[in-house]
């Protein structure tokens, strides 16, 4: 039992430090995400839930500024095709999330 609580120590802490890397650096985002989701996910255990639960709560926090700084892009007078399609990306990803949980 003592080992299976400092193996779960280890994790919390791993999983802390990637958290702290994507805090300090973005560009980290989707390799940490992506490596951190098969931890967090249904069968693991609680403790590891509450901590993705909690994280992903942290990353999902971020959208409202995401979705403004889109819409404030899209005003613009000036419309550059390449922003303009990326822009268009971010809102295909985003409505059926969106969409199915409304």
């Amino acid at each position: 039992m003592a080992q299976s609580t400092d193996h779960l120590v280890d994790q919390i802490a791993q999983l802390n430090a990637a958290r702290n890397l994507v805090l300090g650096d973005a560009a980290f985002y989707p390799q940490i995400v992506n490596g951190v989701l098969p931890l967090i996910g249904a069968s693991t255990r609680l403790e590891l839930r509450r901590w993705g639960s909690e994280f992903l709560a942290e990353t999902f926090a971020i959208g409202p500024n995401v979705l403004q700084t889109l819409r404030e892009i899209l005003e613009l007078p000036e419309k550059d095709p390449m922003v303009l399609k990326h822009i268009v990306q971010n809102a295909a990803s985003l409505y059926p999330l969106v969409f199915r949980h409304m």
